[in-house]
């Protein structure tokens, strides 16, 4: 049998977009237990059944290979901090978010946008996984949207919407894409100041497809991502959208030449928020966790 590359193999799962689930339950002693996985799978109506799959590596494994029920915790879109805590903290998780018992005793997620309480229904070995298939005893839903994730990235639904309808609605909207490669930056100069790549759209046509258009009129081997900045020039009534993008070559196809993101507060952007979006991307990279800014050139918030 041929020998897959695990590394390769892991993020070509990783480009299927899933929400972001915390799988939560109690052990004997008492202790609440988590983990966050977007391995969830609906499975049946009839009878309920869903399926999440905790990986052997989990210091928590042995209670959810033993478990007689769990519950399935969908984040809301602003809930990503408690999905960095229950994927890398090694504190006291519980300690750190609300959150309150459900009938069988295990721990809901206060604010999830979804809960599932489950009874065992199916426990298999998986090779480095286990397979647990759960009987829905009872759930609670809200209004909101899930917190999305892709290609080892968050992204919010919501923003990514909003960025679509902004580049519809307006005829011209300067859309922009920071492409990265190897721990750097594509960036060019332009009247002695640093730029990044940038684009008009046309009439009827949104932000996504023009940067698609503009990496394959390049020849750029790069991989699309998650919006990074939508804002407005107030003065010069023009709306930005930048993505992210992950480049697989170094080869700049004549754009400018790749700078190491520890250089980018050295760089003398072309304009106050081109500066401070692109500081806040040096910053937010040192740990892979990006936030979308929302506003106007100098004003706005970071969600």
């Amino acid at each position: 049998m041929k020998q897959l590359d695990p590394k390769l193999l892991r993020n070509a799962f990783g480009s299927y977009m899933t929400g972001v689930t915390v799988i939560t339950a109690m052990s004997n002693d008492g202790t609440p237990v988590g983990f966050t996985a977007n391995s969830f799978t609906s499975v049946s109506l009839a009878p309920p059944l869903l399926l999440v799959c905790p990986a052997k590596s989990l210091s928590s494994f042995d209670v959810f290979a033993n478990c007689d029920s769990f519950v399935v915790n969908i984040l809301s879109e602003d809930q990503q901090a408690i999905s960095n805590i229950f994927a890398g903290s090694k504190e006291d998780r519980f300690s750190q978010i609300e959150w309150h018992k459900d009938e069988q005793g295990n721990p809901v997620i206060d604010g999830a946008l979804t809960h599932f309480s489950c009874k065992t229904e199916r426990n298999l070995d998986a090779g480095d996984h286990n397979l647990l298939v759960g009987e829905v005893l009872s759930f609670a839903t809200r209004e909101g949207r899930g917190l999305g994730y892709a290609s080892g990235g968050y992204f919010s639904l919501g923003l990514e919407r909003a960025a679509a309808e902004i580049s519809t609605q307006e005829k011209h909207v300067c859309v922009g894409v920071i492409i990265e490669h190897n721990g750097k930056v594509l960036l060019s100069q332009k009247d002695g100041k640093t730029v990044l790549p940038t684009m008009t759209t046309d009439d009827n046509t949104n932000a996504v497809s023009t940067i698609k258009q503009f990496l394959t009129e390049n020849s750029m081997d790069a991989r699309l991502g998650a919006v990074f900045s939508i804002y407005e020039n107030t003065k010069t009534n023009t709306n930005y959208i930048f993505y992210r993008a992950i480049a697989y070559s170094s080869d700049t196809k004549g754009l400018g030449e790749y700078v190491a993101i520890d250089d980018i507060a050295q760089q003398d952007f072309a304009t106050q928020a081109m500066n401070s979006m692109m500081n806040r991307y040096a910053a937010e990279s040192k740990n892979g966790l990006y936030g979308v800014y929302v506003g106007q050139e100098e004003q706005g918030h970071v969600h």
